[in-house]
């Protein structure tokens, strides 16, 4: 087969069996899509991003990283998010010659053959390094006689392994986005290749740079999992340059020599780095900014243990094999309830990671056959495969065992990366598989390549070399070899095999289009309603119903997000209506408090966000808890809702209704700081529903930036309007003079100065500003300061003149002596000892480090109260001393003890500390009568701490008022 051929062929070969396995979406390539009904419609987010890139950088001229369109009325930043840039930018033309399913599904489609393709040039590449180093050939050979059927098989084993076509499946096309990672590995180890040119390695090392930032375009983790990568090659590659020059230089050259060969890597590496960066900026400086302001970390461990992988998983084919597998739907089921069974046994996920018995074997015999050679390969599925096991080693489902009565895990190296910034955000191991399978991959290709000279490839290599022809039938390698290829890749397929591939279906009811048509500023409910990111939902979220904003692009109430605010969902949690109705949704019993208030407001906020359409979705079968609730959840929204009496649109089980909503007119005052006021207050607002700053009901702006919500009607395009807003600035010593600009639905209107105390602001807007529907007023302040920075205050210990260099908080009471320690973040540490009578802790002067924490039970016996008196004589001269009482610590105390308290500064008598429970802050040797006492009857509390207000704090706002200009 000559060269110009290789190329047809194995695109040919990995485009025909792209669309065979994946079967039958090659019959649905317009109205369906990977993906299944009963998983989490993660299929419908990547659909949903091809249209919004284009809605918003073409359509709306904006950034396509941030949306109003979905989680309103707040919106969302497109940041720290699974956006799959490369598959939406693909997607482009072909969604607009045909429809979005079939511009999703080539782009999908062509991400597999490209994954064949580029493991079939990097193993061609290798197997010609390998067969170069056999027989000494100096010239430089693009392939190696018998490479073609290895190096195609490698790529049927890395573009159809079971770990793609399962993440198709659950929707996650961002992992089957793969297809760069072969080609950065290519053309960075050509960067590398001493045999190349010092241009052309350059040109591999820009090359390199470009498929890397276009895998971070992909997903932000998997270059992540490239960086791993290429430390694993660059510490192999100086590794075996320094083995091979200490067999064969002196010792002065071998310095030389790894000298140069370490400036040859930094030196790719650098032009890689820099390729990368500049290609890639535009996404990830906001990223970085982002991972650098906001905290998006996972909590705790996040869903690290039920994302790995089970060890039995790599021996056991996955649940889509159509003959070792199941059914998809109940094994999800399964799953789901795995997840409540705690000590339950089986997978607790869907088994992403089945190596292969074949692959494996094969692997294994390239691995052994080639040693050093495959080193690069050999340690990347190490590690990235320990890496898809997790933090602890499961097996069966459990990751606790049981040795002998002792409950004992087994951490692993993916437990390190918990604890790396930015790198612990990856929150699931098992997609360390793309590069764990790209390593097997690889050395399968060795292990074919290696079979091939035992059947006789090897025989005449080096004449096979000298004609530059890459037919291996041309050398004398006996018959067996093309049936021995056919079955091995046969074999490979089969085991690997995911046949039906599970779809979803992407066509979009036509009740939307009705939507569409409707040209005012109406956003749209839907129900099932929730909100999801990727540490929970709120809700039963349905992003299918996300994806059908396509057809209409009005903005929507809940939505799908990878990383959102603290304060995002907590606005809706927050909300009485919304907490109503997803209980309902989950099947979960309704506070009556909460269903009354629900009900109170419900007309309250169809007129604040200006709902238009109501539509209720019926169950998707066996998507729980919905499906099993979802008759409630349509009666209470009709009982609720200001909904016409009949829908405008039913069909296939849909109910569509338009929301009868008021005149209303175009002038509203927001009364803020007072019950009911939260919906109307989006980011930068205090979270206290009410709030009494300067004596008014007000709520604090806690940001720079501080957004509300208006709602108005009837607004007239050629009059003007007036913004009122009353306002007291947070002000301090030598604070700066406030000032504050308002933009009003993203027009800057002009700055004011603030003086000190309540005042009244006025800003002039152009009726063509604002909207029949919800307007966006943002506050911006000057300044905003923690109060514990500009007033913080003292921590003095009584008037002893000593400062206590750490916030404590004591109290004695009978049922326990508290002293807590707070850090500067507020984080608390238990300094007591707890036990009752008398507890002591001893601090160090200037940490505030704990140096001893003592309890001496004086509700026992005088002995303890002994003990108590030379324990304290024993305290450092100056050190602080920290004391609270649980139960009847006077009962047994003793003049002695009361001289050691004195002798801390406590200026009590017995009588008193049997009489009272008593919390103490004193200094070793400091006067009678100058430590921080509190004695009382009922508990004893005493704080000495700086300011605990840590909130920032701009200004008070008392109310807003918009309204025509007299």
């Amino acid at each position: 087969m000559m060269s110009k051929h290789v190329h047809r062929v194995a695109l040919g070969l990995y485009s025909l069996l792209a669309l065979l396995l994946t079967w039958p979406l090659i019959t649905r390539l317009t109205t369906h899509v990977p993906g299944i009904a009963q998983w989490a419609f993660d299929e419908s987010t990547f659909l949903w991003n091809i249209w919004y890139f284009k809605e918003a950088a073409v359509d709306r001229l904006a950034s396509p990283l941030h949306t109003e369109l979905i989680w309103y009325p707040l919106g969302i930043d497109l940041i720290l998010y699974t956006y799959n840039f490369f598959h939406a930018l693909v997607a482009q033309p072909l969604m607009l010659a045909v429809n979005l399913p079939f511009g999703s599904n080539l782009a999908l489609l062509s991400s597999t053959v490209l994954s064949g393709y580029g493991t079939f040039l990097l193993v061609r590449y290798l197997l010609a390094r390998a067969a170069r180093a056999e027989t000494n050939e100096p010239q430089y050979v693009i392939g190696a006689p018998g490479a073609f059927a290895p190096a195609l098989i490698a790529g049927l084993v890395y573009a159809f392994a079971s770990n793609r076509a399962v993440y198709a499946a659950l929707g996650h096309y961002d992992m089957v986005t793969t297809q760069w990672i072969p080609f950065y590995a290519l053309m960075l180890l050509r960067s590398l290749d001493s045999d190349l040119s010092l241009p052309r390695r350059r040109k591999a090392a820009a090359l390199a740079g470009l498929f890397f930032a276009l895998t971070g375009l992909a997903e932000m983790i998997s270059a992540l999992f490239l960086a791993i990568f290429t430390l694993i090659a660059g510490f192999v590659y100086l590794a075996q340059g320094a083995t091979a020059q200490q067999a064969t230089r002196p010792g002065t050259e071998v310095l030389q020599k790894r000298t140069g060969r370490l400036w040859v890597l930094v030196s790719a590496l650098a032009m890689v780095g820099v390729m990368a960066f500049l290609l890639w900026s535009p996404v990830l400086i906001p990223i970085l900014r982002q991972f650098l302001t906001d905290d998006f970390s996972l909590q705790g461990w996040g869903e690290a243990i039920p994302l790995s992988t089970d060890l039995l998983g790599w021996f056991t084919p996955t649940v889509l094999h159509p003959l070792w597998g199941s059914d998809l739907v109940a094994e999800l089921r399964r799953v789901q309830l795995r997840a409540l069974a705690e000590n339950g046994s089986g997978f607790r996920d869907v088994n992403t990671v089945f190596l292969g018995w074949v692959c494996l074997v094969l692997a294994v015999v390239g691995a052994v056959r080639y040693g050093r050679r495959v080193a690069i390969w050999v340690w990347t599925s190490v590690v990235f495969g320990l890496f898809t096991l997790g933090p602890f080693l499961q097996i069966d489902g459990r990751y606790r065992f049981d040795l002998d009565g002792i409950e004992a895990t087994f951490p692993l190296p993916y437990a390190l990366l918990h604890y790396i910034p930015i790198i612990k955000a990856n929150r699931a191991p098992n997609r360390n598989s793309v590069l764990l399978m790209l390593g097997i991959a690889v050395l399968v290709g060795y292990a074919l390549y290696w079979l091939w000279q035992q059947l006789g490839g090897g025989e005449r290599r080096t004449q096979s070399v000298e004609r530059k022809t890459e037919n291996h039938l041309q050398s004398p390698v006996s018959s067996l070899w093309p049936l021995v290829s056919i079955v091995l890749a046969g074999a490979v397929l089969f085991e690997h095999l995911a046949i039906p591939l599970p779809l979803s279906d992407a066509r979009i009811p036509a009740v939307y289009d009705v939507i569409a048509a409707d040209p005012r500023p109406v956003s749209v409910l839907q129900v099932p309603l929730g909100w999801r990111n990727s540490f929970g939902v709120f809700g039963a979220e349905q992003t299918l119903l996300q994806y059908y904003q396509t057809a209409h692009g009005k903005p929507i109430l809940g939505g799908n997000i990878s990383r959102a605010p603290d304060f995002k969902l907590a606005y809706f949690q927050r909300i009485p209506y919304f907490q109503a109705l997803t209980e309902i949704e989950f099947g979960w019993p309704v506070a009556p408090d909460v269903l009354e208030r629900a009900r109170d407001q419900a007309d309250e906020l169809a007129y604040l966000y200006n709902v238009g359409y109501v539509l209720l979705f019926p169950p998707i079968p066996q998507r729980f808890p919905y499906a099993d609730h979802w008759q409630e959840s349509w009666a209470f929204v009709k009982e609720t809702l200001p909904l016409e009496a009949e829908p405008f649109w039913a069909e296939d089980g849909v109910e569509a209704y338009r929301v009868i909503q008021p005149p209303g007119a175009d002038h509203f005052e927001l009364d803020l700081g007072v019950g009911g006021a939260f919906p109307y207050r989006g980011e930068g607002w205090d979270a206290s529903e009410t709030d009494q700053p300067y004596e008014a009901s007000a709520t604090w702006a806690t940001a720079h930036e501080s957004r509300l919500f208006v709602p108005l009607r009837q607004v007239d395009p050629a009059a003007s309007y007036v913004v009122r807003v009353r306002v007291h600035p947070f002000a301090y010593p030598e604070s700066p003079q406030q000032r504050v600009a308002l933009a009003v639905n993203s027009v800057e209107l002009g700055e004011h100065q603030l003086a000190d105390g309540w005042q009244e602001i006025i800003w002039t807007v152009p009726g063509r500003l604002l909207t029949d529907g919800l307007n966006r007023l943002q506050f911006e302040w000057g300044y905003a300061a923690p109060p514990r920075q500009v007033i913080p205050g003292g921590r003095p210990i009584g008037s002893t003149g000593v400062e206590l260099p750490i916030d404590a908080d004591l109290k004695g009471f009978a049922d326990g002596a508290f002293i807590a320690l707070f850090d500067e973040e507020g984080n608390q540490t238990d300094a007591s000892a707890g036990r009752l009578g008398v507890n002591v802790t001893v601090l160090d002067r200037e940490s505030g480090a704990i140096r001893q924490a003592a309890g001496f039970d004086t509700t026992a016996n005088s002995f303890e109260s002994g003990a108590l008196a030379e324990f304290l004589r024993q305290v450092e001269l100056g050190a602080p001393v920290l004391v609270a009482s649980y139960g009847n610590a006077g009962a047994h105390l003793t003049e002695d003890a009361v001289a050691a308290l004195q002798a801390i500064g406590a200026g009590v008598t017995l009588a008193e500390l049997q009489s009272n429970y008593f919390a103490i802050a004193g200094v070793q040797g400091a006067a009678p009568g100058t430590a921080a006492v509190v004695l009382d009857p009922a508990d004893a509390f005493l704080r000495i701490s700086l300011n605990r207000d840590r909130r920032l704090l701009a200004a008070a706002v008392d109310w807003v008022r918009i309204q025509r200009a007299e």
